[in-house]
């Protein structure tokens, strides 16, 4: 979709710093600069140093081409929020309790978002009728910001529709959430909505006002957006889009999904990621199952055993992207103690199974002919890259709108067995059913090519919304 207007628009985009929100923005800013094309310059502004892997990460993608997005860095200075030197976002805490301070350091940053971060491309300066400013809902103040200025102002969601609405509404009935005797509740909002209470965050549960003060402080700026940009599909998430439309009073622009592509690279340079692959390449068709809990995400010691003794009982190929249990830096070194004795040895010993400590490569796992099912925390980002290779889920959510995703991955869509739920010391994982489960999602599904479809030359959704937004924000 071209642009075809004579002056230079300007979109900044201003993400929250966690590894999910920073891919999304991305991926939109990729999106918007190959779909308006000429006329438009796209700046993402952020912290210095993540700033700094962003550009790097852009020029390593796009190398060898322009890819036109520019960046600009706030001052952020992380002691003045009490923050270890270095802190600027979430991958780089260790410490739970400083998460809390990265959030509520986000609402310091009113200055500097108008200082010169959205001049044209040949520093001509801007109107209000040409910029366009796109933010995480983490960073709900640069709605005051627009309207003080009278630029154009969106939301954007990088989490699912559904799930998105469904914490919009716990926060804003909290702390009283109207359990009843069974553990229940119903939203007042959507009471055809029906959530458990072990399908809460822990972030509602750990008893820290903060948290509740942070949001209701947030949620009502979410009224005063002109747009919200939702990385889904509308023949995905029907339920959750109509939710939000309900929620929002006006009319969300699904412009999902908004992926990461397999890195371009066919040179084998013998690192973890070509050993993984290879080992792969000796794998049955649809056989392996990936696991992994993200890259913020964890289980306990006693989950990792349990988990373990279930993948020796399939007996199906697998590959695990371990990390430390909770109660330690999720970052930190892998010990063999957290894992059963002898089973690494052992499904190396038989060629079974890879455990890898730290990252593995996700997008060449999910894309490999091999891979038959993800074991995940189900992350948004998580749940469409699945998807759209195909692969379907075992969920295990965590935190956030995980429980949320695995709730409408299974119940509506189909493509999702949830074998556990939690990392707390109450959550219960049975081995039984993460072997059930395994054996029941090992097949095909219908939602990679209901993502595809969306952004089809002849009238595809996602397509069609991006043009709709694009016009109502004077894109076009």
């Amino acid at each position: 979709m071209a642009a075809t207007t004579q002056r230079n628009h300007h979109v900044v985009l201003f993400p929250f710093p966690a590894q999910g929100h920073l891919a999304g923005f991305l991926a939109l800013a990729r999106l918007l600069r190959r779909e308006l094309q000429d006329g438009v310059t796209i700046t993402i502004v952020c912290t210095p140093l993540t700033v700094a892997a962003l550009r790097s990460s852009v020029a390593d993608a796009d190398a060898g081409s322009s890819s036109s997005i520019s960046f600009h860095a706030l001052p952020f200075v992380p002691a003045d929020h009490g923050l270890p030197a270095d802190c600027e976002s979430t991958s780089s805490l260790s410490n739970r309790g400083d998460f809390m301070k990265l959030f509520e350091a986000f609402d310091d940053f009113l200055s500097g978002l108008t200082g010169g971060v959205h001049k044209g491309e040949e520093n001509e300066e801007p109107t209000a009728a040409n910029v366009c400013v796109i933010a995480d809902v983490f960073v709900a103040w640069t709605v005051d910001v627009a309207r003080r200025h009278g630029l154009a102002h969106a939301f954007f969601l990088s989490c699912g529709a559904f799930g998105s609405v469904i914490l919009h509404a716990l926060w804003a009935n909290m702390p009283a959430l109207p359990f009843g005797p069974d553990g229940t509740l119903r939203l007042p909002e959507h009471p055809a909505v029906v959530i458990h209470r072990s399908q809460l965050s822990p972030t509602f549960t750990c008893g820290d006002e903060r948290w509740t003060a942070y949001n209701r402080r947030h949620i009502p700026r979410g009224y005063l957006t002109n747009a919200v940009i939702s990385n889904t599909v509308e023949e995905l998430e029907p339920t959750g889009l109509a939710m939000l439309r309900r929620t929002l009073g006006g009319v969300p622009y699904p412009l999902g999904p908004l992926v990461r592509g397999v890195p371009a690279s066919d040179k084998d340079d013998g690192g973890n990621d070509w050993r993984i692959v290879r080992w792969l390449d000796t794998q049955r068709l649809s056989s392996v199952v990936y696991i992994t809990f993200g890259s913020q995400n964890t289980i306990r010691a006693n989950q990792m055993a349990a988990l373990a003794a279930a993948l020796e009982s399939t007996g199906r190929p697998f590959v695990w992207a371990v990390r430390p249990p909770v109660g330690f830096d999720v970052n930190g070194a892998f010990h063999d103690k957290w894992l059963p004795g002898g089973f690494e040895a052992r499904v190396r010993a038989s060629g079974r199974g890879l455990v890898v400590r730290g990252w593995a490569p996700q997008l060449r796992i999910l894309a490999h002919a091999a891979t038959g099912a993800f074991l995940s925390h189900c992350g948004w980002n998580s749940v469409l890259e699945s998807l759209t290779h195909g692969v379907p889920l075992l969920g295990w959510p965590l935190a956030a709108e995980q429980f949320y995703n695995v709730k409408i991955l299974a119940e509506e869509w189909g493509a999702c067995v949830e074998v556990a739920r939690g990392n707390m010391e109450s959550s219960v994982v049975e081995r039984s059913r993460v072997v059930e489960a395994m054996e029941k999602v090992m097949g095909d599904t219908a939602e990679s090519e209901a993502l595809s479809r969306a952004w089809a030359e002849d009238g595809g959704s996602s397509r069609a919304a991006l043009h709709y937004f694009s016009k109502a924000m004077h894109l076009l």
